[in-house]
């Protein structure tokens, strides 16, 4: 029997403003940390400012960023059997019918066919792939896997599609589940009228400028600029912009995959996140006449070397909350943000916990539908971040109202929907093609 896991995703990120005291604080501590939160946005300028004004539209200049970080070597830690493609996976574009979607290092490896190549794939092939293909840490991987298939999936085959669901309705474009706003490359749901999953154009431009003025590769500095240029775009121009935990998590992470996962060798190693790995990597391919970026189908590129040890949820969550998020603080839900209690732990056991306190008759028609879908997440989670592994609280509050759901939970767009006008984008991913060649102030539905 299937579970309608379209429902039980919009629960999820709810928890923590519907029921702040599973975050561990009160309501109105909630909004007192909102408070102080929003102070932290008075910035100092930009420490790009006048940077990325040279960009837009000029095409001499664009050319002039890739052509200016070209050539760096990856060196230190290559181990030969860590060279991808391994013998007996080949690249092949997608077909017209091969789902892709918002995350590169997925689409790549389905290209490759470490995962299905039409992009339905199950949590196992999930697990395999993205150790064999990135040395993603087994603990990573897996809270990853279980919020796709719970959020975005089914639960009766563990399997989720990596671009959007048949009728636009779940797999990973659904919006706000795992896939989350302030993304590295890609445009807010919202603002790309239901595209957040294409490469953004003038993004990556953004990116490559970014790079240029700094160490002249995509390292955890840059990603961090990035990162803030990306969350004040979208806090002044999104109105739908939302923080919650795990989207945020996923989110905030994603910018310290760049050098964490796309780099040419094992970053911090030797290993470079060098423009030649991140653009093919990411599927950004220069046009040399116009300046733009053409979206294109992720792979790998020429002598590419995986880093050469696991890269686990702790170190993922270390890097992302102490070198990327704080270059622009966005308020999410966990209460300990702010305090000497906010760690890398603490984040982890929020998310656990978060599965843990859904009482059954919220999140699904029928208690029997429910409780399994609960205990299938907490036997995947329990061994990476339950009390063995972590030491997160054996018991936690319960939400006992019916009232958290967001509305149209279970449509296209995920549990917050903005007006339906705004889904006119939403599909798998299609390539060869520009997208994005300026900012989206407002919704990109032409």
């Amino acid at each position: 029997m299937k579970f309608n896991l379209a429902i039980a995703g919009a629960v999820l990120p709810s928890l923590a403003l519907g029921f702040p005291q599973m975050m561990g604080g009160t309501r109105e501590e909630m909004l007192d940390m909102l408070k102080e939160r929003a102070e932290l946005e008075k910035r100092e300028p930009d420490l790009v400012s006048g940077l990325l004004n040279t960009v837009g539209g000029l095409v001499k200049t664009v050319v002039s960023d890739v052509d200016g970080i070209l050539g760096s070597v990856a060196g230190g830690l290559l181990n030969p059997n860590d060279k991808r493609p391994e013998p007996g996976y080949t690249f092949q574009a997608p077909g017209a019918g091969d789902s892709r979607g918002p995350c590169p290092g997925l689409n790549l490896l389905a290209n490759y066919g470490y995962l299905p190549r039409n992009g339905y794939v199950n949590f196992g092939q999930i697990l395999d792939a993205t150790a064999r293909g990135f040395n993603m840490g087994t603990d990573l991987a897996t809270v990853l896997g279980v919020f796709s298939v719970l959020a975005n999936g089914d639960l009766a085959t563990e399997s989720f599609y990596l671009g959007a669901g048949p009728g636009n309705v779940g797999g990973l474009n659904r919006h706000s589940t795992a896939e989350a706003d302030i993304s590295p490359n890609r445009e807010d749901y919202y603002n790309g009228c239901g595209d957040n999953h294409h490469l953004s154009s003038y993004r990556f431009k953004q990116n490559v400028a970014l790079a240029k003025a700094g160490s002249g590769k995509f390292d955890m500095q840059v990603m961090a600029q990035q990162y803030a240029l990306n969350a004040d775009f979208s806090k002044k121009n999104n109105p739908f912009l939302y923080a919650f935990p795990f989207p945020q998590i996923v989110s905030v992470a994603a910018f310290s995959f760049y050098p964490s996962f796309f780099s040419n060798g094992t970053f911090g190693a030797g290993g470079v996140p060098n423009y030649e790995s991140v653009s093919s990597i990411i599927g950004a391919q220069l046009d040399k006449t116009t300046g733009e970026f053409k979206y294109v189908p992720e792979k790998w590129p020429e002598n590419w070397y995986r880093r050469s040890y696991p890269y686990g949820a702790v170190q993922a969550l270390t890097d992302g909350f102490t070198q990327i998020y704080p270059s622009n603080i966005v308020v999410p839900g966990v209460a300990q943000l702010g305090t000497a209690n906010f760690n890398v732990t603490n984040v982890l056991c929020d998310v656990f916990q978060g599965i843990r306190s859904i009482t059954p008759l919220i999140i699904a028609g029928t208690e029997k539908d429910a409780a399994t879908a609960i205990s299938w997440a907490l036997g995947k989670l329990d061994p990476v971040l339950g009390i063995g592994a972590l030491g997160c609280p054996s018991s936690v509050l319960s939400p006992d109202k019916t009232d958290i759901l967001f509305p149209s939970a279970s449509q296209t767009g995920g549990p917050i929907n903005s007006p339906s006008v705004q889904a006119s984008k939403a599909g798998n991913n299609v390539y060869n093609k520009v997208y994005f060649t300026t900012k989206p102030t407002s919704p990109a539905c032409s």
